[in-house]
């Protein structure tokens, strides 16, 4: 079977999902100006004022998008480390975990109770309300739009199909990164330089966390696709469906491997300036 569509009917679980995590992004939003002006000091508003139109949707997006990092590292942590109850510790050995799926609203392990197939949902519906609250594709950036879609059709294809939740949960967990990157760029906006100290320090710590849970796992993932996962996914789902699901993959290790080269080389450049601005000491 190679048939891609149509796809099969998603999880309600997964379905009331997209519904919290479009509630998290839009109520967190709301909420943004309305505790700037609240508990902002009067030089911090005044900053948060002369914004333009882009760097205001971005900061705006910090609160949103820090609690939803908060909901998906709360809520995945155990499914990533310790598996999922009942399917995980039960595969045989050499199976792929990812041909199995919880679609559950409430499970008797985790931190939460809310099943994995619920983080799922978060997930999709917080990037696509994340893309159509964007006022253009331009100002949100035009790599975070094909991830934010690319991620979206991923996951969505996945539930219904009910494969890669395993997978797909490590790389939610991996919103960790995004913490200390809304750190540093609250910093930003509160008037500190990049070049300070608890921008440089946030940054290399965000730098680091960013190559520990989104770049050193893709090697073993891409691995464990090529030979375990790839043909027994392609064994439930068709080649087509398998092939699809390469081609997101690709997408992702291209867009994270991407990212962290870039971050990489500005804080050498940033270092290096650090470095030629050091006063250099006399000859005695």
């Amino acid at each position: 079977m190679t048939i891609i569509l149509p796809l099969p009917s998603p999880p309600s679980s997964f379905l009331c999902g997209i519904l919290l995590g479009a509630s998290i992004y839009v109520i967190s939003r709301l909420l943004s100006p309305i505790l700037t002006a609240r508990y902002g000091t009067p030089s911090f508003n005044k900053r948060v004022a002369s914004l333009e139109d882009g760097r205001l949707y971005h900061y705006h997006s910090l609160l949103s998008s820090t609690i939803h990092a908060l909901v998906q590292v709360i809520g995945t942590c155990a499914f990533v480390f310790y598996g999922r109850q009942g399917y995980d510790d039960d595969l045989p050995d050499g199976a792929s975990p990812e041909t199995v799926f919880d679609d559950r609203i409430f499970v008797p392990y985790g931190l939460t109770r809310l099943g994995p197939a619920v983080y799922m949902g978060i997930f999709v519906g917080y990037l696509l309300t994340d893309v159509a609250s964007a006022p253009s594709f331009a100002v949100m950036g035009y790599p975070f739009v094909v991830h934010h879609l690319a991620a979206s059709a991923c996951w969505t294809f996945s539930a219904c199909n009910r494969v890669m939740q395993p997978v797909g949960l490590l790389f939610q967990f991996n919103e960790l990164s995004t913490l200390l990157m809304n750190v540093r760029q609250f910093l930003l906006t509160a008037g500190y330089a990049s070049s300070d100290p608890p921008v440089l320090v946030s940054g290399l710590v965000f730098m680091l966390l960013f190559g520990l849970v989104r770049v050193a796992p893709l090697p073993f993932v891409i691995k464990d696709w090529i030979y375990r996962d790839f043909d027994a996914i392609r064994g439930k789902i068709g080649l087509g469906g398998a092939t699809l699901l390469s081609a997101f993959f690709a997408v992702n290790a291209s867009l994270q491997c991407g990212w962290f080269f870039i971050m990489c080389q500005r804080i050498v450049e940033l270092l290096g300036k650090l470095l030629r601005k050091q006063p250099k000491k006399k000859a005695d």
